[in-house]
Parts: structure tokens; sequence; C-alpha cells
């Protein structure tokens, strides 16, 4: 039988109110391979580059999701890498489409201007 995902408390956290320089924290998702899809809070200033907080950066952080098991850190990726690639088909389906409207747009044009000159 294959192995699946199961969380025994599966417990959803609440936001935390403010963090260390007291803004509201935003709720992020990582994509690292140990935490791939696993939302969190941060600092909005988390990832600045200035200085918050009396010089210090503020490094709040809060996990919202449980930690993901084995199988789900390999399906997760792919999946994710298979959706990106048909997103990037659907753009190229569109492309193609406006391409197709405006070529049979023009054929109507030449077809009707050619009967208007018989």
């Amino acid at each position: 039988m294959e192995a699946s995902c199961s969380t025994s408390s599966s417990v959803r956290r609440r936001a935390p109110m403010t963090c260390y320089c007291n803004k509201k924290p935003v709720l992020v998702v990582a994509w690292t391979e140990d935490n791939p899809g696993r939302r969190f809070y941060g600092c909005p200033n988390y990832w600045s580059i200035i200085c918050v907080s009396g010089g210090r950066k503020c490094r709040f952080f809060q996990w919202r999701d449980d930690e993901i098991c084995e199988r789900g850190k390999v399906l997760i990726p792919q999946q994710r890498q298979r959706i990106i690639k048909l997103e990037a088909k659907l753009v190229d389906c569109k492309k193609r489409e406006k391409f197709l409207v405006v070529v049979v747009a023009l054929l109507v044009v030449i077809f009707v201007v050619l009967c208007l000159l018989r």
C-alpha cells in the first residue's frame, strides 16, 4: 500500500497580532526543499535590507501549517512544476488564439472586398 500524508493534529494557527517591530505579519508560502508549499507568517520587513526596530532586522517567523510529510516534499514540487508548464502552455494557446482571430478577421475583410469588387 502506498504511504500517504496524514497529520494527527492539524491545528489551524491564528495569525499573530504583531511582529517584533509592531507590524502586522503577512502570510507567505515557502518553496524550500524541506517545506514546499508550507505557509508561514513573517514580518513585512523580514526580507528588507533596511534594518528596523532599533537597528536590528525583525526576524519574526511563525509556521501556519503543520510540517509536510516526506511524500509531500516530493509530490508538491513535482505538481508545482507541472502547473507552471501547463500555465505556460495556456499563455501560448491564448497568444495563438488572438493571432488566429486577427487572421480570420483579415480573411473576412479580404473576402468582403473581393465580393464588392465583382
